[in-house]
């Protein structure tokens, strides 16, 4: 987020503040540099150049609201990274922490998690409008899109193969971690990223994500399904003495007074609810009027106004001076911590660091969780999978927390509100591990809790240990597709015989991706909702259990069992209703072709589709 009005202010006026710089030529001179990397900033920039290039590449544009091609994401994402490491540009990621692991950070950006909620929840609105045919897919903005469930677990797994660096927060956010290293690292060049701080930092060099690859080299966006290799690649660089001279500053004490006062991420909560107004700062309060304030105040508490609420608001007061020290790093070592409730926490951490466990379990640890936003259907006291998946967090919980707690508060929408928060108790099975006992060279043991967790819907004693009938991967995606059966026939979604062989099919089967992308089918709100619900239960299986018992390498990844667009199109041939519906959108013979191949996987995996469904619906092994 950063301070309020900068970053547009300086692309507006870019000549006054944005240098033109060949990265090849760069690299070059300098026999390779580093380029420090906000992940999510890049994820989300990256996603959407994937999408609007694949649509268009296959002539198929409702592939953005299907969501989950992972295949074809990894390779996209392979061949960019290895196209700049060719050219000597390593990419170094440094990732933030998750909501709730600070509670520090969280108590200052609750009220700017919460606004992104309801904003991400109008969007949802949005594209559940064009899945119920309301609106047309061409009339939904460009920027709307599907962040897919997976998509975290996808890309860091390919990174990590690609031997990429990735430097997880245990808490807070990455960004005083990445401004420091641009400071330390001899070869550090440049930090990509949207976050308008790096324009504050002394000595910073900011690439905004908007001026990477200015003319387009990569052909990021272009109809196609792979990046270009560059022969140059023009970046423009915001420097924070060019943005001093643009603004009229003559000492660069006046840049970190100008994101007191204009609101950053820990003034703006105060500044933006009434004490801005209270200033007299000729005109509407924006970046320049702001700036022409300083010229003759010099500082934030050279204002009576802002002084007094400085001596009488302890956390006003807290705000300015966090933000001094954020931008010059001079951070108090202890700033931005952790939970700290003894080995518990040090292990989690350790674990963080090392990438091999995600910052959602330092959260939970702290008694925290936020809801993951999934695209589904949004009607009133329609089921949401997060809420639903709240008896399987109670176990989870039990493992992070120490014994003597047992409350997590949860935050996120529900079937009747876009938000709201509820306490969820850990479950109180005493068969469940400690995290402190899960060690990595126990696999049987670790299995064996796997399986005791993912088969709590059960019934006592019919619970079948699918590693050993089916092995590690296969076994992983049966014990995912009977989580879902259970959690759903009957209640939640009251799934049918038809749809769930339908999700077995896609799972079970592998389908290629890229044929189904050519496919431009509309998404009904269930199609939507169903793999929605399937991805969810795969994230807390693979990325918070499965991680936590050390067991993630066994299990397949989201490419090999989910692709959106093959989904839409098996989804589409299952039923009757749906099928009509797809007659009137594609030619009969994909649907006919569709048909043929969910019949063929049905018919080889059948006897192992028997016994998924066993005790839930008959199912004829003789298909």
């Amino acid at each position: 987020m950063g301070v309020r009005g900068l970053l547009s202010t300086c692309l507006r006026r870019q000549d006054e503040c944005v240098e033109e710089v060949d990265l090849i030529k760069v690299a070059r001179e300098r026999n390779g540099i580093e380029i420090l990397v906000d992940y999510y900033a890049f994820q989300q920039f990256l996603i959407y150049k994937f999408w609007y290039g694949l649509q268009q590449y296959r002539c198929n544009e409702f592939l953005r609201i299907c969501g989950g091609e992972y295949g074809t994401l990894e390779a996209y994402i392979t061949k960019f990274v290895k196209d700049l490491q060719t050219l000597d540009i390593t990419l170094l990621f440094y990732v933030d922490g998750a909501k709730g692991t600070c509670t520090e950070t969280t108590r200052q950006k609750i009220d700017t998690w919460m606004k992104r909620q309801y904003a991400d929840v109008e969007k949802l609105n949005q594209i559940m409008d064009v899945c119920r045919g309301v609106t047309f897919i061409q009339d939904l903005p460009e920027d709307i899109l599907v962040r897919p469930v997976l998509l975290e677990i996808e890309i860091f797994h390919t990174l990590k193969q690609l031997g990429c660096s990735i430097s997880h927060a245990i808490a807070g956010e990455a960004d005083y971690v990445i401004a420091k290293a641009l400071k330390d690292r001899p070869k550090a060049y440049a930090i990509l990223s949207n976050d308008s701080d790096f324009c504050i930092f002394k000595d910073s060099c900011f690439i905004p994500l908007e001026l990477f690859d200015q003319n387009h080299d990569m052909k990021l966006g272009y109809p196609g399904d792979l990046p270009e290799q560059p022969l140059r690649l023009m970046v423009g660089v915001i420097k924070p003495a060019k943005v001093m001279e643009m603004l009229k500053f003559k000492n660069d004490h006046l840049l970190v007074e100008l994101a007191v006062v204009a609101g950053n991420d820990f003034t703006g909560p105060f500044m933006h609810n009434g004490l801005q107004t209270q200033l007299d700062i000729r005109g509407h309060p924006n970046i320049q009027t702001i700036a022409g304030w300083l010229w003759h105040y010099k500082s934030a508490d050279h204002h009576p106004v802002l002084d007094n609420a400085m001596r009488h608001n302890p956390q006003f007061c807290n705000a300015v001076q966090h933000s001094r020290n954020f931008y010059t790093l001079s951070y108090p070592e202890n700033t931005v911590k952790p939970p700290q409730k003894g080995y518990f926490s040090q292990l989690i951490g350790e674990r963080i660091i090392n990438g091999t466990l995600p910052s959602n379990i330092m959260a939970m640890h702290n008694n925290f969780y936020w809801h993951r936003m999934c695209l589904e259907d949004n009607s009133q006291g329609w089921p949401c999978v997060e809420v639903s998946l709240a008896e399987l967090r109670g176990r989870i919980y039990r493992i992070v927390l120490p014994r003597q707690e047992c409350l997590v508060n949860e935050h996120g929408r529900n079937p009747w509100e876009p938000f709201k928060s509820a306490g969820i108790m850990a479950s109180d099975d005493p068969d469940l591990p400690v995290i402190h006992k899960i060690q990595q060279d126990k696999i049987f043991w670790n299995l064996k809790h796997f399986h005791h967790v993912m088969s709590h819907q059960e019934e006592p004693g019919k619970d079948v240990v699918w590693f050993d009938r089916y092995g590690r991967k296969n076994g992983f995606i049966v014990y995912l597709l009977r989580y879902f059966l259970l959690q759903n026939w009957g209640r939640n979604l009251h799934i049918i015989d038809k749809e769930f062989l339908a999700l077995a099919a896609l799972a079970l089967g592998r389908p290629n991706e890229k044929h189904y992308q050519q496919i431009p089918l509309r998404p009904t709100p269930r199609c939507v909702s169903i793999g929605s619900w399937f991805q969810d239960i795969y994230r807390h299986a693979y990325s918070f259990l499965g991680e936590l018992l050390y067991l993630t390498h066994e299990f397949p990844l989201p490419r090999e069992i989910y692709s959106g667009a093959a989904w839409t199109a098996f989804y589409t041939c299952c039923k009757d209703e749906t099928y009509y519906m797809g007659v009137n959108q594609v030619p009969m013979n994909f649907l006919l072709q569709t048909q043929a191949e969910m019949n063929k996987i049905t018919k080889e995996k059948r006897h192992m589709i028997r016994y998924i469904v066993e005790g839930v619906f008959p199912f004829d092994d003789r298909f």
